[in-house]
C-alpha cells in the first residue's frame, strides 16, 4: 500500500489520507506556524520520512528536487534516513530547501565524551 500511495499521490489508502493530501496539510501547518511566528524564528517539527517526501513533493518542482536527489520522484521513499533533518527556509510565503535528509549530527566522530 504504501508503494501504491508514493507511485499514486491521489490514492487514499484505506485508513489515512493520500500522499497528496498529507503533503498539503504539513504545507498548511508550516505556513500557518510561519506567520504566526515573528520573523527569523526558527521552527522544529518532529515527523516521518514519508510525510516529509510527501510534503516536498507537492511543494517543489521535480527539478528542484532532482538538485537533492537525481531521480527523487522514483526514490522518495527510500531518501530520509531515520533521524536525518530537513531545513526549510521560509520567506515572503515561499519555500525553499537549505539542506536536505542530513545526518552530520549522527557522525560518531562528531560526538564528545
Amino acid at each position: 500500500m504504501w508503494d501504491r500511495c508514493t507511485s499514486e499521490p491521489d490514492y487514499i489508502p484505506p485508513v489515512g489520507d493520500s500522499a497528496k493530501q498529507a503533503g498539503e496539510r504539513l504545507a498548511s501547518l508550516l505556513t500557518e506556524l510561519a506567520n504566526e511566528e515573528p520573523e527569523n524564528s526558527n521552527i522544529i517539527v518532529v515527523t516521518h520520512g514519508g510525510l516529509i517526501t510527501d510534503f516536498l513533493v507537492q511543494t517543489f518542482t521535480e527539478r528542484e528536487l532532482n538538485v537533492w536527489h537525481s531521480d527523487f520522484i522514483a526514490m522518495q521513499n527510500q531518501l530520509i534516513p531515520e533521524c536525518s533533518i530537513t531545513t526549510l527556509i521560509h520567506d515572503q510565503g515561499k519555500c525553499t530547501i537549505e539542506a536536505f535528509a542530513s545526518t552530520v549530527h549522527l557522525d560518531s566522530n562528531d560526538v564528545k565524551e
